[in-house]
């Protein structure tokens, strides 16, 4: 299976949020903030969590290659910026090769920190205004360069972005040397199939981010318990919401009951009592008048509910319904008036009975023999004493023993009813049973008013009105029923108090149950912090899922095979290329971050683990190593973008030196390479290097520099100096140099002309020196030059002329004094304008003459 194939099944097992984060990487290179926010939404919900595999990735298999091109042009118009003052751009040609030489303090390094700013480089130091200047109104420079072949220009301001497409260029110098040697590194390119991964781990990092900010927002709302209640249970409960598992243990926290009201009344009792048993003896008054108000309740209940009422009106309608039996079936015939029967008759007739005992005592009633009525008083007639008899058999009689008997019942049912008490009465009750709540009042005086209305009913028979039961009143006997058992039992403590009372437990209780109360009262609160809690959790899982880890071992395993080895073999390559394979070093992988996957140069056979490339190798050898390292990084990767070297040979020997020279200057036949250097003999090894490459290459690529500093300003562009350029040249620019001065000299005098005329001779001192290296002697041997070139060269050294060498004696011996030092005793005489003038052209014309013959001996 191929890499591509590899990591296609891999994506293909994951959710379908990182798939889709992969998917859109390969569409469009790179993920907005909006891409972000929306791979986190889905990345939250079920589908995003889902294992899918409906996406194609055929974007895997292409891997297009970066063929842009950077080619840095020149920087002007520094301003503010270090001791930077140059008049002139420090301009880099059109070559692929410059080397730029200035001393110490010229400014190389501060043009190397410009270019370091400008592109991004991760250790890019701050860049600074001259500590030495009064702070300037802007520092600033303006970097000119090309991409892919067209030109920009941008200005460019300290504290600014770097220019985005200058971030390709690669810099080396002892910052990077430093990281190198002691950091682990990632190399800096890897193939896009292989970077997708580090692109997953940055987009799932964001996402990450992203899911942190709005957790974050989720900010606690949850009051602080008072300092008092920290220490009780109900206070770690709260402290913990977070270990609430159920509903039914958080509703327990949030419940506040009527009992533990009441067991918090009564410890606030205890603790205050001075007197614990006349407190017994209060509680226990208080109980009997609740169970007098249950008594009450219940009584009325039975009088007055449904079932009773029903059984009342069934007594009353079978008394009803007798008595008009018995009054249909009164039939006495000796009866002369109407009604006999009748309630008001039977009245009468009992009251007569009544009577009866008074006169007839003894005798029973009626009596009729030797009597008189004891209505009218007359002597009772036969047919009276008959009627009379008729009657009391009437009243006697089964039927109207029945309806008696029903109606009987019927009444002494109505007067088992209860009775109510007055609203004064239930106002009085309350109070004296502790029921001060307004609420129990108004409930027994409305229960107690419906008992007096359906009592009121019942007696009136229900003519004007039905009698309406009293409704269930269980709740309220349950409630008042636990209120007097917590009377009893709140006696008992009392009693028990009076004999031994535990201050502090009763305090701890006390704090607790007030604790409860409290957090009962936050119950809002509360629910929304567990809500929050909830949500918060939630947010942990997400972030989790949005880990980068997985993805980083799934690039380690794809970096082993493409990135590690492959670097590995290059940084090989570079150390033998640079002729430092006799420095025991290697390159190892050390771990992943973030699907990046980081080496480290490491010594190779140390058996002691505290030895490092940085303490054990000399500083010559950490620089070819650092520079090796640095090369295999940057070297091969796609496109083309300059290569800058600050002082690459710092500490290097002559060996070293040659193979870094070699090395550059391959590198400048595919990129352009810009070199900064203050050693003479890099940049002598640069010229005699890239001539190897051919005189047509090194006119078109090569092009040396030179920088200096003056009256504290540094990195200015010097002219061509004699000993920079060919002989011929070199004659040429000190005649135009004297003949600057000789007019200087006309104009402002002798002095003027002298000032210019030192240097003039001084140079021309090196002209003569040079001379003879590459003219009298072909450019066999030169000073910075490490080869002794013989190839071609030692031919043209045959019979060289007397006269020749006694040109170059003479010119040596009277201006050497220009460059070295004479005795204070032997004055050195600045020679007039038109000697001078003499001397460099016989130099000139000696150079064509030795020219000319060798040619002639050569045809």
């Amino acid at each position: 299976m191929d890499i591509e194939e590899n990591i296609r099944t891999w994506l293909l097992k994951q959710q379908d949020w990182l798939q889709e984060a992969a998917d859109r990487l390969l569409k469009q290179g790179q993920l907005t903030d909006e891409d972000i926010a929306q791979l986190a939404s889905l990345l939250k919900t079920a589908d995003g969590q889902a294992v899918t595999r409906h996406r194609p990735l055929d974007e895997l298999r292409h891997d297009p290659k970066d063929v842009s091109e950077i080619r840095l042009a020149r920087i002007d118009g520094v301003a503010g910026i270090e001791s930077l003052g140059p008049r002139k751009p420090l301009d880099f040609g059109f070559g692929n090769l410059t080397v730029v030489y200035g001393h110490n303090g010229s400014g190389k390094s501060s043009y190397t920190r410009i270019l370091k700013k400008v592109s991004g480089k991760p250790r890019a130091m701050e860049l600074k205004a001259n500590v030495f200047q009064a702070p300037p109104a802007e520092s600033k420079c303006q970097i000119s360069y090309k991409h892919d072949g067209a030109d920009h220009s941008s200005e460019w301001h300290i504290g600014s972005a770097p220019i985005e497409a200058l971030r390709q260029i690669d810099i080396f110098d002892s910052d990077e040397a430093g990281h190198y040697l002691r950091g682990e590194s990632a190399a800096t390119y890897t193939p896009p199939a292989v970077g997708l991964f580090e692109k997953l781990a940055a987009a799932t990092d964001k996402i990450k981010e992203l899911l942190q900010t709005e957790q974050a927002k989720l900010t606690s709302a949850l009051p602080v318990i008072p300092a008092d209640y920290q220490n009780t249970e109900v206070a770690r409960s709260y402290g913990a919401l977070h270990t609430i598992r159920n509903v039914a243990d958080l509703e327990a926290l949030l419940t506040w009951t009527d009992e533990q009201a009441q067991s918090l009344n009564t410890i606030v009792e205890r603790l205050k009592a001075d007197d614990p048993a006349a407190l017994a003896k209060q509680k226990r008054g208080t109980k009997t008048q609740v169970d007098q108000i249950l008594s009450g309740l219940s009584k009325a209940f039975i009088s007055y509910n449904a079932d009773n009422l029903e059984a009342i009106r069934c007594l009353r309608q079978a008394a009803v319904s007798k008595r008009q039996i018995a009054t249909e079936g009164a039939q006495v015939q000796s009866a002369i008036l109407d009604g006999v029967g009748a309630q008001t008759w039977r009245a009468l007739w009992e009251a007569a009975r009544n009577y009866s005992a008074t006169p007839y005592p003894g005798t029973p009633f009626p009596a009729t023999e030797d009597a008189r009525c004891i209505l009218c008083q007359q002597e009772l007639m036969p047919e009276a004493q008959q009627r009379l008899l008729d009657f009391e058999s009437f009243v006697q009689g089964k039927l109207e023993l029945d309806a008696t008997s029903a109606e009987d019942q019927h009444k002494a049912a109505l007067d088992l009813l209860v009775e109510a008490p007055t609203e004064q009465l239930v106002q009085t009750q309350c109070e004296a049973s502790g029921l001060n709540d307004g609420k129990w009042k108004d409930f027994l005086w409305a229960f107690w008013s419906r008992a007096a209305a359906a009592r009121l009913a019942l007696l009136n028979e229900e003519v004007i009105e039905d009698a309406v039961p009293v409704g269930d009143v269980k709740e309220a006997q349950l409630v008042l029923e636990t209120y007097r058992d917590q009377l009893q039992a709140d006696a008992v403590q009392f009693d028990a108090d009076a004999l031994q009372f535990d201050r502090a437990k009763a305090t701890t209780d006390k704090l607790g149950l007030e604790a409860k109360k409290w957090v009962s009262q936050q119950a809002l609160a509360v629910r929304a912090e567990i809500e929050r809690l909830n949500n918060f959790k939630t947010y942990d899982g997400w972030k989790t899922l949005a880990n980068s880890r997985q993805i980083s071992l799934k690039a380690t395993d794809i970096s082993e095979k493409v990135v590690t080895e492959a670097y590995v073999a290059r940084f090989n390559q570079e150390l033998r290329t640079l002729g430092a394979t006799k420095i025991q070093v290697e390159l190892v992988k050390t771990r992943t971050k973030s699907a990046k996957v980081l080496h480290q140069v490491r010594l190779k056979g140390a058996k002691n683990a505290q030895g490092t490339p940085e303490t054990v190798l000399s500083e010559g050898e950490r620089r070819i190593i650092s520079l090796a390292a640095f090369l295999a990084d940057v070297a091969d990767k796609p496109g083309s973008s300059p290569f800058i070297f600050d002082d690459p040979i710092s500490s290097l020997d002559h060996d070293f030196e040659w193979h870094v020279a070699c090395r550059l200057v391959q590198l400048a036949k595919h990129r352009q390479v810009l070199i900064f250097t203050h050693r003479l003999s890099l940049y002598g090894a640069m010229d005699d290097v890239s001539k190897k490459e051919g005189e047509a290459w090194q006119k078109q690529h090569y092009r040396p520099m030179c920088i200096e500093s003056y009256a504290g300003t540094s990195g200015q562009p010097a002219d061509q100096e004699v000993w920079n350029t060919n002989t011929k040249k070199a004659n040429n620019i000190l005649l135009t140099r004297l003949d600057t001065a000789r007019k200087t000299g006309d104009a402002d005098g002798a002095a003027a002309y002298r000032a210019l005329a030192q240097g003039i001779c001084s140079d021309f001192r090196k002209l003569i020196e040079r001379s003879v290296e590459e003219d009298l002697l072909n450019k066999v041997v030169l000073r910075h030059r490490r080869s002794v070139t013989t190839d071609g060269r030692l031919s043209q050294l045959q019979g060289i002329l007397p006269e020749e060498c006694a040109v170059i004696d003479d010119l040596m011996t009277r201006y050497s004094c220009f460059e070295h030092s004479q005795s204070q005793e032997t004055p050195i005489v600045i020679p007039e304008a038109p000697d001078l003038k003499v001397d460099i052209e016989r130099l000139k014309q000696w150079r064509q003459d030795l020219s000319d013959r060798r040619a002639q001996l050569a045809a």
